[in-house]
Order: structure tokens, then C-alpha cells, then sequence
């Protein structure tokens, strides 16, 4: 019986067109502008709507102060080529000990896959020789 449930809810999930990301997928989809020490993403959806692609990343501060972060998204299309100009950086504030979501649809049809640049006031520099980053 709990196979049938979870077929039901893969078909269901294919269906609608929406997929949860896993952490691994997370990261293929973005640039890090260096590393938070606080504001983390923890969720991201995509789907297509009326043939743009529209999605869904969730943030999470884990400081109780809050902090600013700042994002962008860069459009491709199925072979990995940009087919927007670059978007200007977006501010956002992230409340202390709060989760949010950024929300963004694609300019044009075109847009097939996106990588979303994130960046936060607290970010240290990336430390190749870390394997945690």
C-alpha cells in the first residue's frame, strides 16, 4: 500500500510540474557570491507556466538579527547559453530566526534553466580547500 501512495505522489508531483530540488540539485543551480554565515538556501522549486519558467527559492536566517541578502537570475537555454541580459542585483531583507521565499519568472520562453547568484552582506570568501562549502 505505501508503494502505491508514493506512486501516487511522483505522478501526482509530474503531473503538476513541480519538482522539489534535493540539496545536490540545489547546488548545481547555484553561484555563490562567497559564503553566509547565516542566511542559507534551503528549498527550491521550478515549474513552467504558460511556457516561462517560474520558480521558487527559500531562504533561511539563522541569526536573530536580520540580514540582507542580495540575488539575481541568470536565464539559459537548453544547452547552457544565457538568453537574457543580466538581471540587476536584488535586495532582500531576511528577519531574524525567519525563512522567506524569492520568487521569479523567466523573461522569455526561451529561458529553459536557470542558475540563480546569491550573495549576503556576511559573506566570507570561498575557501576551495573547504569541502563543507
Amino acid at each position: 500500500m505505501n508503494i502505491n501512495f508514493f506512486t501516487l505522489v511522483i505522478v501526482f508531483l509530474l503531473s503538476t510540474n513541480v519538482l522539489p530540488a534535493s540539496a545536490a540539485s540545489i547546488d548545481t543551480k547555484m553561484e555563490y557570491q562567497g559564503k553566509s554565515s547565516y542566511v542559507k538556501v534551503v528549498g527550491l522549486q521550478a515549474k513552467t507556466r504558460d511556457g516561462f519558467l517560474s520558480l521558487q527559492v527559500e531562504v533561511a536566517n539563522s541569526d536573530y538579527k536580520p540580514r540582507k541578502i542580495f540575488y539575481r537570475v541568470k536565464w539559459l537555454d537548453d544547452s547552457g547559453f544565457q538568453v537574457w541580459d543580466d538581471e540587476p542585483w536584488k535586495p532582500m531583507l531576511v528577519q531574524g530566526s525567519a525563512r522567506m521565499n524569492i520568487q521569479a519568472s523567466a523573461p522569455t520562453p526561451k529561458a529553459r534553466d536557470f542558475r540563480v547568484q546569491f550573495n549576503a552582506e556576511d559573506n566570507r570568501p570561498n575557501d576551495p580547500t573547504d569541502p563543507n562549502q
